[in-house]
């Protein structure tokens, strides 16, 4: 097991420039050095850092030879080297990429191209079926990329292999259209539609000098290098993943190991045995939560804390016995894993304390789409359990204060240059969250200490105004609520009742917890009191007035986050 107790510093990792720049720098550095590992007609495949940036190169000279370099380039589907390939290909020939959540239905996936005024699609045979139907009918699409094999034989749809094989006999005939392109910084180079818990979705403009900026920050806030293993599971349309994994993780010659998805992860820990990961919240607790489970089934709860408490007393004198007492649980990631960064949504302190004791850091990160995405992280060696770090390089945090608002607690501002340049054709939404002087106004809630880091307390839009004027962050609530064994999720809300707005918490329970044949009679006594607990901590306007017990877990976006409008 690597802790950062024992690491040195990482080799400073290159600064990006541009794509062209980091690709052609990877082929001299990494040369054949492995950049992914990934599954392909049901067979693990692997391309180096060289074999990767020619594909693009050939990609991009295919684009420029179809009419389609300076267009926008929808790209949806499972993580793929190629997905990538398509993504670099269509920034580095002038164009827009426009990443689409693989889960859209195809109404909306017509819908935000036609937003985007796309000219070509790009795909994997996963969505075979939703691309090649109604989508297919839209005018002004004039190619279909297909990674991955296809039946269909209409001219439109080309397989991406055979694009790239185009490409590389353009460039042998001396073509020099890749080369020649110059890289505009301050440009579109993206269009990314925002996960819409609330309801909503904007296209979010993010320029190239915005995933350069975010990509050196990533690289530069962490101790990663050319000898780190990377497991990809996250969704690859969304920034978190784009950005600080694929990305930042190319620029430091990591080894990316491509995960067929969250449900096959821990298989995929046990035998690529990752250096690093980059999790959302809800992986985490939903790990925490089982190994607890097993532990308590053991009866050895009393036993582990002993020894959580030996072992963290002896860590504070610089002796660290993590490996050997907890090997048994943290073999779960693999074994080699040095730390965790998680983003996303808010994290339980908790479980960032119980991991470190195990021996796994947590960095808990901040981010956001329009600030493509990252805002702050821990860093290793400055970790603060219930807070998500300090701002990263090249941006600025402060907190702008609000009616109402208790103490020094505010709406976070950011600024920077990984700042978003706008929403996409909606000049009213994008006057509302950016200032004239460059602020970019986050909708968060939080404060900031004397050290910069920052701790998010809730959210704007979702606050419940009691009946006496004052707000409430559901956030917070939820934090105790999940503090409860017996909930696996739940969603704070306001209704109005006789006496004015009643706080009310829908619940749904873990049976795993409880177990299968726990009535909904004592699964509701439990709750009760529990929640009778919670409200004496708390000032009577924030006292959870009802609950409810839902027995289907919340709708949630492919980024796990529970699309909070649905919950009425």
């Amino acid at each position: 097991m690597r802790t950062y107790n024992n690491l040195k510093p990482a080799v400073p990792p290159k600064e990006i420039t541009d794509f062209k720049q980091m690709l052609e720098t990877n082929s001299e550095v990494y040369n054949d050095r492995i950049q992914y590992i990934f599954k392909e007609d049901g067979e693990m495949k692997e391309l180096t850092f060289t074999e990767f940036g020619a594909k693009v190169k050939a990609f991009t000279t295919f684009l420029y030879e179809k009419g389609l370099n300076g267009k926008r380039i929808a790209i949806t589907g499972d993580t793929s080297p190629y997905w990538m390939v398509a993504f670099y290909a269509a920034v580095i020939s002038g164009g827009v990429a426009v990443p689409l959540d693989r889960e859209l239905e195809p109404d909306q996936m017509t819908e935000f191209i036609k937003i985007a005024d796309c000219s070509a699609i790009v795909y994997t045979s996963s969505v075979a079926d939703k691309v090649e139907g109604e989508i297919a009918n839209l005018p002004d699409l004039s190619c279909f990329f297909i990674i991955g094999k296809t039946n269909n034989d209409c001219d439109k749809i080309i397989p991406i292999y055979d694009a790239i094989e185009a490409g590389e006999a353009l460039l042998a005939a001396g073509d020099t259209r890749y080369d020649e392109q110059e890289s505009e910084l301050d440009r579109m180079a993206a269009i990314l539609f925002t996960s819409g818990t609330t309801g909503t979705s904007k296209g979010v403009m993010l320029s190239y000098k915005n995933f350069v900026a975010c990509g050196n920050a990533c690289c530069t806030s962490m101790q990663y290098d050319k000898d780190d293993v990377l497991v990809s599971v996250l969704p690859i349309h969304h920034t978190y993943e784009l950005s600080t994994t694929q990305i930042s993780g190319a620029n430091i010659g990591a080894k990316v190991v491509i995960c067929e998805g969250v449900r096959y992860a821990t298989r995929y820990f046990k035998e690529y045995k990752p250096t690093a990961v980059i999790l959302v919240p809800l992986f985490l607790e939903t790990i925490h939560k089982k190994i607890w489970a097993e532990i308590k089934r053991k009866d050895i709860e009393k036993k582990v804390r002993t020894a959580i408490a030996v072992s963290d007393a002896l860590l504070k004198t610089g002796v660290d016995i993590r490996e050997k007492m907890f090997s048994d649980i943290t073999a779960v990631f693999g074994g080699n894993l040095k730390s965790v960064v998680a983003g996303g949504a808010p994290l339980d302190p908790q479980i960032v304390k119980d991991f470190y004791s195990f021996g796994i850091t947590v960095l808990q990160g901040y981010g956001i789409t329009e600030c493509s995405p990252l805002v702050s992280v821990n860093r290793p060696g400055k970790v603060s359990f219930n807070s998500v770090g300090q701002p990263v390089n090249g941006v600025e945090v402060k907190i702008e204060k609000l009616p109402d608002s208790i103490g020094d607690e505010g709406e976070i501002l950011i600024k920077g240059e990984n700042v978003m340049m706008g929403y996409y054709n909606n000049e009213e939404a994008t006057a509302e969250v950016l200032t004239e002087d460059g602020w970019f106004r986050s909708g968060d809630i939080g404060t900031v200490d004397k050290k910069g880091y920052i701790y998010i307390t809730g959210r704007l839009k979702n606050v419940i105004i009691a009946s006496n004027g004052k707000n409430i962050y559901p956030e917070e609530l939820e934090d105790y609520l999940y503090k409860i064994s017996a909930v696996k999720e739940c969603v704070v809300i306001g209704r109005d009742g006789d006496d004015g707005v009643e706080i009310t918490a829908v619940i749904v329970p873990d049976y795993e917890v409880l177990g299968e044949g726990t009535t909904d009679t004592a699964v509701s006594f439990i709750l009760k009191e529990a929640i009778a607990q919670i409200n004496r901590t708390l000032p009577p306007y924030k006292h959870i007035n009802h609950f409810e017990i839902r027995k289907n877990e919340f709708e949630r976006t492919l980024s796990k986050k529970i699309k909070r409008f649905l919950v009425k």
